[in-house]
């Protein structure tokens, strides 16, 4: 297990990069925080690192449930599991680098991200390989 304090949003994309940094492609990412932890801005700066294709943007899919967003080192697959935690995301392993917010089995993954809340600017962040 590796831990980091972050303590802004440009820090935390800085982590998503480093994250990609591990990856050989159709990973399994669970990310596990509170609302306002960051996920979406760690899932921004990994994307973003791995080369997000012109035109595209990285936001939370809370309502859209699966984001796709195209890379030069393949697809990201960005799922919310905040409105619907039973929906079955099996299908869209192995498609490319699979990123799922709200995912509290850490045994369906192959890194999961424990993100803390300790103020309102600072968060305790483990990654599990």
């Amino acid at each position: 297990m590796e831990e980091f304090i972050v303590d802004s949003p440009q820090k935390m994309e800085k982590l998503g990069a480093l994250l990609s940094e591990k990856l050989k492609g159709n990973e399994v990412i669970g990310l596990k925080g509170p609302l306002g932890a960051g996920k979406t801005t760690l899932v921004r700066g990994l994307v973003k690192a791995l080369g997000l294709k012109e035109n595209y943007q990285v936001r939370s899919p809370t309502f859209t449930l699966v984001n796709e967003y195209p890379t030069r080192k393949g697809k990201v697959l960005h799922v919310d599991l905040y409105r619907v935690r039973d929906f079955d995301y099996s299908e869209l392993i192995g498609e490319g680098i699979l990123v799922v917010e709200w995912e509290e089995d850490p045994k369906k993954c192959d890194i999961f991200v424990e993100i803390e809340v300790l103020d309102e600017n600072t968060r305790r962040v483990r990654i599990h390989p």
